[in-house]
């Protein structure tokens, strides 16, 4: 969990690389102070062991806009069997350093309890990064995670690991077990770095990214740490409209290897 006494700092961090991507024009932060708002929407055919894939929404959109951009039609026209979740897990939560132990105790162990055998989380853009941070400090209980170009860090840091030939070859330093806003980047490549030893964790992790998205170089590089077809670039930029078509090729290739 983040420490209360970073929490500018991590809106800073966060405001300025959104800033770079022209993203902070005109948004809404949501508010943490009230549980996170999530829609179900049912899957439209019956399967024996039940799966949930979550959807957590860049910055300035919520569950509504998702609804709204069609994010849960996408999934169910690949994959009719899963329950489909948007979760309004907004800036807020990462302004706060509230995110991960929030989703963590008002969506995903609920919906272990729920009885869902198959987690999926998803994110795009500033929600891909909330995804690997939860998958970095949560390792083991989702089955898998989806990204659509998510944000990976400061230019900075991006290519001290592009130098580096790639995370692999990478040396992150000494970092400490608790993750907080000065170190959540390089925690979350450390974790990146670890999967060369255990592969079984990257064949977890899917990844699409438009091939004229401002975050493209660090969806590469990621993917250089991923099988080789788990990675999708598509037409387009860092908009929805890319990733509904990442998401229907992303979770057509999990279903077919799923049922």
């Amino acid at each position: 969990m983040w420490l209360k006494e970073n929490r500018g700092t991590v809106m800073k961090r966060i405001l300025v690389a959104l800033a770079v991507l022209n993203l902070a024009s005109c948004f809404s932060i949501g508010d943490s102070a009230r549980p996170i708002v999530t829609e179900t929407v049912a899957a439209t055919r019956a399967a024996g062991d039940r799966t949930l894939v979550i959807v957590l929404p860049g910055f300035g959109a919520d569950a509504q806009e998702m609804k709204d951009r069609g994010v849960a039609q996408a999934i169910h026209d690949v994959w009719p069997e899963a329950d489909v979740m948007l979760a309004s897990a907004t800036f807020a939560y990462y302004r706060d350093g509230k995110l991960v132990p929030r989703l963590h105790d008002e969506v995903i162990e609920p919906a272990v309890r729920a009885g869902y055998k198959r987690i999926w989380l998803a994110g795009a853009s500033l929600g891909g990064m909330g995804a690997l941070l939860y998958e970095q400090q949560y390792p083991g209980v989702l089955t898998g995670v989806v990204l659509f170009a998510p944000f990976l860090g400061d230019s900075g840091l991006l290519r001290e690991i592009r130098d580096a030939g790639g995370a692999q070859g990478w040396d992150p330093g000494p970092l400490p077990a608790e993750v907080n806003s000065a170190n959540y980047q390089r925690q979350v490549w450390k974790m990146v770095k670890d999967w060369s030893a255990r592969p079984e964790l990257a064949s977890r992790v899917w990844l699409a990214c438009g091939n004229e998205d401002r975050l493209l170089a660090g969806a590469k590089l990621l993917a250089t740490s991923l099988p080789q077809d788990h990675y999708v670039e598509l037409e387009g930029g860092h908009t929805w409209n890319t990733w509904l078509v990442g998401g229907r090729t992303v979770f057509g290739k999990i279903r077919d290897t799923t049922l």
